[in-house]
């Protein structure tokens, strides 16, 4: 008796088991995921440069970087930056050593002290002339610029409302295939956060060399992209 009765609780686990993932899926329902996409031309460009030396000394090194940060700073203001769009990081101190085989050990050269400052343009007019410049002015790295958008909260809204569209048009192509009908959402899932802002300085070679340096920087567009997963249910036919 024992035995039947425990054989007939696990075949009920087991058949809970198989039945389980039905369950996860109701019926009457389809599932699309849709995709929306905003291209816009840039407002705001992020600039970062470095300045670094190399001395015998980290005073030496540390005095010469604080010079050229000095130089870029006042750049930046007399291009119409405000402070709070110039921000500089710590400096960062490296030892440099050489080595010699025959006695086996290492000498130490001097140290190279470096700093990087990031800027905030939000006139892109004067973004090729602002880098040049910086360049003139013994930077020793600029990473490419990385455009933003002063309306990105409003325009991943409507990358959003896009998704959704094109989640519920898809939807409605598998349903009217089906023969039924596309209801109300019972389930939805948005895929993450927007793309984050693409570096996309070029330059025009095709013109280059009517052009002077400044004017060869061209910011494109940037893309703010959203996805969503919708369940919708189905209606009759």
């Amino acid at each position: 008796m024992l035995q039947t009765r425990t054989l007939a609780f696990v075949t009920t686990l087991v058949i809970m088991a198989i039945a389980a993932p039905a369950l996860a899926e109701p019926e009457g329902t389809v599932t699309a995921t849709g995709e929306g996409r905003v291209e816009v031309a840039p407002d705001i460009a992020w600039l970062g440069f470095g300045v670094s030396a190399r001395q015998a000394t980290v005073a030496e090194a540390r005095d010469e970087v604080a010079r050229g940060v000095a130089r870029l700073i006042a750049l930046a203001r007399d291009a119409g930056l405000k402070n709070e769009h110039i921000a500089t990081a710590a400096l960062s101190v490296s030892p440099e050593f050489d080595w010699h085989p025959e006695t086996r050990q290492r000498r130490l050269l001097g140290y190279v002290v470096s700093r990087q400052v990031t800027l905030k343009l939000t006139e892109l007019a004067k973004l090729g002339e602002l880098t040049e410049q910086a360049l003139g002015l013994g930077v020793t790295e600029a990473s490419p610029a990385v455009f933003d958008t002063s309306r990105r909260t409003a325009l991943e809204a409507e990358a959003l409302a896009a998704a959704a569209r094109d989640a519920r048009a898809k939807a409605e192509v598998m349903a009217e295939a089906l023969g039924v009908g596309v209801g109300a959402p019972v389930r939805i899932v948005t895929g993450g956060a927007a793309e984050s802002p693409r570096p996309m300085l070029r330059m025009a070679m095709a013109e280059s060399d009517a052009m002077s340096g400044a004017e060869t920087y061209q910011p494109g567009l940037i893309r703010i992209a959203a996805n969503v997963t919708v369940r919708f249910a189905l209606t009759g036919p």
